[in-house]
């Protein structure tokens, strides 16, 4: 069976269907791929937080929907020092690549006094 029209997807189509992530987020994805052993750890040391943030959720009719609340809201915690730290990883070399920035406090070409 033939098609009635070219598969290939129009300019329009590209932009609301494909999605071509930037070097940034790259970078940031394989940081996190790398590093995805600290989120499964911090889900043990998250233990706390997750119960307190969901503590005052009210209309939970089972120990079972608290439970599954509790481990959501500590996965949810993991993720996010995930991403604190794969960003503070990141972020500055690529600043630096990017648009030549440094962090403050360090110079690229230290001048000599004279």
């Amino acid at each position: 069976m033939q098609r009635d029209a070219d598969p290939t997807p129009n300019e329009l189509q590209r932009a609301l269907l494909e999605y071509q992530p930037t070097d940034l987020e790259e970078l940031l994805i394989a940081w996190t791929k790398e590093h995805w052993n600290m989120a499964a750890r911090a889900m043990v040391y998250n233990k706390p937080e997750g119960d307190k943030m969901v503590s005052g959720v009210s209309g939970v009719r089972s120990d079972e929907g608290q439970l599954v609340m509790q481990v959501a809201a500590r996965v949810a915690v993991s993720e996010r020092e995930l991403m604190c730290r794969a960003v503070a990883a990141v972020l500055p070399a690529w600043l630096e690549s990017t648009y030549g920035l440094t962090p403050g406090g360090q110079k690229k070409d230290k001048k000599k006094d004279k």
